[in-house]
Parts: C-alpha cells; structure tokens; sequence
C-alpha cells in the first residue's frame, strides 16, 4: 500500500478499531447478567497475582491436576465459569480458597462460546494483572520452564514491554485408540497421551487482526483432511497483561486491540499441550452433539465420531513422543531468541 493512502486512511482504521473496542465492552456487560457468583474469593486477590479464567462444563476429573500444575507454575486466584455442570465440580471445588466460582445455565454458544462471559471476568477483576484465559485441558509450557517461573516470565515481558504471550496449541494423544488410552484423575495426562504430530501445520497471516492463523496436527491430518479449510485453529495468546478495555474475540484465537496477537512476531514464543482425546471423550461427543452449543453446530464433534472408530491419529512415521519445550523449538512449534 502506498504510503500516502495507508496514512489518509489510519484515521477511519481508529475509528473501525474503537467501535469494536466499545462493542464488545457493552455486549460483556450485558452478559454479565447471565453470572451468579456461588463461591466469592475474589476478596483474596492481591494487586500482583497472576490470574486464570476458565469457563467449563462437566470437567470435575481434570481439576485435581489442572490446579496443580498452574499453582506449582505461579497462578495465584482462579476465576471459574461453570456452565451448568452436574458432575460434582462445585462439591470438589468448594474449600478451595483461591478459586472463585460463577455459575451460569445459559448458552454457551449464544455467549460466543463462553467469550462474553470471560470478557465481563477479566474486565471485572483481571485488570491490570497478568491473565491466563485457558480451558481446562490445556496446559502452558514456554522456554525455560524447568528454571524460569510464571511470575519471572511476567516480569520479562513486562521489561520488554510486552502485553501477551502468543502459543501454539499441540493436541496430544495416546498410543492405542481412544478407548485404550485411559486418563487417571489426578495424574500428568502426559502419561497417558504423550505423543503429538511432529509436522503438517500450516499458517497464514491474518491482516485484518495482525495475528497468525494456524491449522494442523492430528486434528486436520485425521478428520479435516478432506477439508483442511474447516480445521480447528491452532493460534492461540492465553496469556495477557489486561487492560480494562481488551477483549477476546474468538476464543483466545484472536484479541483487541490487534497489538495483542503480535507476539507470534516476538523472540520467545509458547505451547499449550492440548488434551482433549481422554477416554470418557466418548460421553462428551455424544452430550455436545445433542447439545449444539458449540461452533458450526458441534461440526467438529460429529467428526470426532469418526476419529473414535480407529486408532488412525498414532501414525509411526508423523507422531513424535513429547520430551520438552527444547523439542517444540527444535520443531519450529516454538520460539526462543532470548531467554538463554
């Protein structure tokens, strides 16, 4: 674009931005209304904590490890929503003293699958504090994990005057079919779904956002090959130092302001080891298609279907066993120009 044109047109590009901005700052609010506050902790959260928000549904069997690994990591408060579980989550969590919980029976999909309730949450009580935004099966791992803390990391950010971190989402999987691979509660799910595609990711920039749009792994590879246009991204930036006026747009794929998705351009990148393929993911499918509260229809879960007839996502010559984030840089699936 020539130079001239871009700058008569920054001036319409602000006003586009702001409009945005305001939009999903009021659609947040009325959201809001939907939230019943069952378990208030909120009064525990000092001015430096490091937060983490979660919306989920009948996720109970994952707790146990999910809240250890992220406090053994530096998250300090955890800010759950729960969609209308009836799996006991609100029993098991209840004498948990740094977890708050808000409690919702409406749709998920008409919240933009959880998005407008999470934004209200983070504009409520996560300005100003590094945010982590993830589900409940997904766990972050950056360069230096082993040495380097959550808060450290923060700090390093801070430093370099950088408001996100942007990661690559890895599905992980099991050796044998889904049913074979069973999760225990309260375990590293690595032990049981250690392996992941070592290759076979795609990427595109999206202009519009100046994010990076990402699609592969087992998921294309297995039900999307057909397809791979309809894959599930793969771009995700779950960890963000809030402002009262950010949003997420689509899921954590992308945020406003568009500065936020710039970290995939930065010397030090992350991963969120993603596990969604445990065995009782056959209960899940079959409640999700029923339900239709997720995108294009729960699309993505009829082929799920598919993907519990074989054992096709192990593949010898593509699946790689998990060793570390030295690995993932080695793969290109993440960045580390800076943190020696």
């Amino acid at each position: 674009m020539h130079p001239l044109l871009n700058q008569l047109l920054r001036p319409w590009r602000m006003v586009k931005h702001g409009s945005q901005l305001l939009y999903y700052s009021v659609i947040a609010s009325r959201f809001s209304r939907q939230l019943e506050l069952v378990q208030d902790n909120t009064g525990n959260i000092k001015s430096q904590d490091i937060l983490l928000f979660c919306t989920l549904r009948n996720e109970a069997h994952r707790m146990e490890y999910f809240l250890e690994y992220y406090r053994n990591l530096g998250i300090n408060h955890f800010i759950f929503v729960d969609n209308d579980s009836d799996d006991g989550f609100r029993y098991w969590i209840k004498d948990q003293s740094d977890v708050s919980v808000f409690f919702t029976r409406h749709s998920y999909k008409d919240s933009n699958f959880g998005m407008h309730w999470l934004n209200y949450l983070l504009r409520r009580y996560g300005s100003d504090h590094w945010c982590m935004t993830c589900d409940p099966d997904e766990f972050l791992v950056y360069p230096k994990i082993e040495d380097l803390s959550l808060r450290q990391l923060c700090q390093y950010l801070d430093q370099t005057h950088r408001p996100s971190l942007y990661t690559n989402m890895i599905d992980m999987y099991g050796k044998g079919a889904l049913k074979e691979c069973i999760y225990k509660p309260g375990t590293d799910p690595l032990s049981s779904h250690p392996y992941f595609d070592r290759c076979g990711y795609f990427y595109h920039e999206n202009k519009a956002y100046t994010s990076l749009w990402v699609q592969g792994g087992v998921r294309l590879r297995t039900l999307f090959k057909e397809n791979p246009v309809q894959a599930p991204a793969l771009n995700k930036t779950p960890l963000i130092k809030w402002r009262w006026y950010y949003a997420y747009v689509s899921s954590m794929h992308m945020a406003i302001p568009r500065k936020l998705n710039k970290g995939y351009q930065q010397g030090v990148t992350g991963a969120l080891l993603h596990f969604k393929f445990i065995a009782d993911f056959e209960e899940k499918i079959v409640e999700e298609i029923e339900r239709q509260e997720h995108y294009g229809d729960s699309l993505e879960y009829h082929k799920y279907q598919d993907f519990l007839k074989s054992s096709m996502h192990y593949e010898p010559q593509m699946s790689v066993k998990y060793q570390g984030w030295q690995q993932l840089q080695q793969l290109g699936l993440l960045v580390n120009q800076e943190l020696i």
